[in-house]
């Protein structure tokens, strides 16, 4: 997250931050806002409130993954209306991919869920998953 925040810096873009308030010494220093919780759980509602139309997942670890599932559950529930790009340069998520298709062909998730996930490759299917959004 750091190379992103960087570089919404520099572009002079808006950053807003969302951490509990545990997470303080994390804070990014050049956030445009910076919106403080008091658990984990209230930063992810949080966040999805303000991303109601479109989730994006980027390269990261098991909060990210944290965050995925979540997000994707609740949509599979009706709790979550936004839809979920995963972006998968240079094949980082292609072992989450094949996982959630080994999920419909086993039976333990549905198609219609599987369909509210994309996994762009490129640049340009990217953008363009983001234009249909």
């Amino acid at each position: 997250m750091k190379v992103v925040a960087d570089t919404v810096v520099e572009c002079g873009g808006t950053h807003i931050g969302v951490l509990p308030r545990y997470m303080a010494e994390y804070a990014y220093p050049d956030l445009t806002e910076l919106v403080w919780t008091d658990t984990m759980s209230e930063r992810k509602e949080y966040i999805r409130s303000v991303a109601r139309e479109l989730a994006i997942v980027l390269p990261g670890g098991i909060g990210t993954m944290d965050e995925f599932f979540e997000t994707l559950t609740l949509a599979k529930l009706g709790k979550y209306d936004g839809h979920i790009l995963v972006c998968n340069i240079k094949g980082y998520y292609d072992n989450l991919e094949a996982l959630l298709d080994y999920f419909v062909r086993s039976g333990m998730l549905d198609p219609a869920a599987r369909a509210l996930v994309d996994f762009p490759t490129s640049l340009e299917e990217f953008e363009k998953l983001l234009e249909a959004c």
